[in-house]
């Protein structure tokens, strides 16, 4: 119990120190496709609590909808404009979602390191070295690409799931689907990525 507790503890440090940009004031989250994110994760909110349909926001295009979810993974906005209902700011919003994707990166690919090298100290130095990997931050910080970096909270469970399944003999169905389906609504193209290294892997 102490030990998870320490690398619990460990990890949520790690994550919070990569995340102290966030609170700087000239951080610009509108760059690159920040600005088209917190837009959807605000349009997505307003939607909810109008009752509206959430895939076709009917503010964009001058009032006329665009069905932006059945283009681009709805993960993103729907985790945005849910948490806005709750801060009332998607800006805020959308650093919180960066944060909790960072955080629950690190929570499963600890897991999954854990699983495959059974040495919990490997875990998590892979755990953190995944937190703090370049291309990773530049999704954050630079290109604001959130789908993507959401992306990287499910490509451990995938692996996770798929090493159960072939080196343990156990049939896990919902973690290997849970998985694949998540990360398919957090970044839809990149999941052909995944579907081929997940082959190459099993064969």
């Amino acid at each position: 119990m102490k030990d998870k507790i320490k690398y619990s503890i460990i990890i949520l440090l790690v994550s919070l120190v990569v995340c102290i940009p966030l609170f700087w004031k000239n951080l610009n989250v509108y760059y690159d496709d920040g600005i088209q994110h917190i837009v959807r994760g605000f349009l997505t909110s307003n939607a909810i609590k109008s009752g509206e349909k959430t895939l076709v926001l009917s503010k964009l295009a001058n009032g006329f909808g665009y069905s932006w979810d059945l283009f681009y993974g709805p993960l993103s906005s729907f985790s945005i404009g849910i948490i806005t209902l709750l801060t009332n700011n998607a800006i805020v919003s959308y650093k919180i979602v960066l944060y909790l994707g960072l955080l629950l990166s690190g929570i499963t690919m600890f897991f999954f390191s854990k699983k495959i090298t059974d040495d919990k100290n490997v875990a998590l130095f892979t755990s953190v070295l995944y937190m703090t990997m370049p291309y990773h931050l530049t999704d954050m910080y630079l290109r604001n690409a959130l789908g993507e970096f959401l992306s990287f909270i499910f490509i451990p469970l995938v692996f996770l799931g798929l090493y159960k399944l072939y080196e343990e003999e156990k049939i896990n169905f919902a973690l290997v689907i849970g998985a694949v389906r998540t990360y398919y609504y957090s970044q839809s193209y990149d999941y052909y990525y995944c579907y081929n290294f997940s082959y190459l892997y099993i064969n």
